[in-house]
């Protein structure tokens, strides 16, 4: 049995199909049957996607990456179209759970994709700096049992989050405007890292205020919580 006789066998396993559900089921085997670079092909499957997306069911979303994961999800029902076993009637809305389900997983592998790529941009600009050489010594032996870049990651993601505010509590007295995570993110993780110098004079802070600081207060604050994150994960990896 070829797969246009399994196709067809599943559309029609429902004996209550309404006549959209015929017509539906004509179309896909209509698509299904012609060969995939084929004009006649790509005409049936503009008309399929035109009546998918007038239906009201279809997912919708104001997420960033939709209209994207749309176009996705679109080249994959193409390719997979073969594929689709009705689970329920109507068969439509059986059609419309399939790809409603892809396009959610698409926008999440989106999402996960865009945010990887723009923390490749700030890890890169991480180890340009000499943040690991310079101001992680002390993570070196963690460093060395893991994944270098996975460390990194989690390192950035704690600078940019500080859930428990560890680096904006620890600024110069009465500068709450120049806490350790707002130097650490325009020291080293920037596309283009700044200078203390530049940073003092925005800030209007001496610019041996903050090198002192820094040096003093800063670096200490942000060695133990590199040496924290890079534990847990040791712990992580061992257990």
């Amino acid at each position: 049995m070829d797969r246009i006789d399994k196709l067809r066998l599943a559309l029609e396993q429902y004996s209550d199909r309404t006549p959209q559900d015929e017509r539906l089921c004509k179309l896909i085997l209509a698509i299904c049957s012609e060969s995939p670079d084929s004009s006649q092909r790509r005409e049936l499957m503009d008309r399929l996607l035109r009546q998918l997306q007038r239906i009201p069911k279809l997912s919708k979303s104001s997420h960033p990456y939709y209209y994207e994961a749309v176009n996705k999800t679109w080249e994959w029902l193409d390719k997979n179209l073969h594929k689709f076993h009705p689970r329920r009637s109507p068969i439509q809305a059986s059609l419309t759970t399939w790809v409603n389900a892809h396009l959610r997983y698409r926008i999440h592998d989106l999402h996960i994709t865009k945010n990887q790529q723009e923390l490749s941009l700030d890890l890169d600009v991480l180890e340009r700096s000499g943040f690991y050489n310079d101001y992680l010594d002390g993570l070196e032996m963690e460093i060395e049992r893991i994944e270098k870049q996975a460390l990194a990651w989690k390192i950035v993601q704690y600078i940019r989050r500080d859930p428990e505010q560890k680096l904006r509590k620890c600024h110069p007295r009465n500068r709450p405007d120049c806490n350790c995570q707002i130097l650490v993110q325009r020291l080293f993780l920037q596309q283009s890292p700044e200078k203390i110098a530049v940073i003092a004079r925005q800030l209007n802070i001496k610019t041996q205020t903050i090198y002192s600081f820094w040096k003093r207060t800063g670096l200490s604050k942000l060695q133990g919580i590199g040496r924290h994150i890079a534990q847990k994960n040791s712990d992580f990896m061992s257990g």
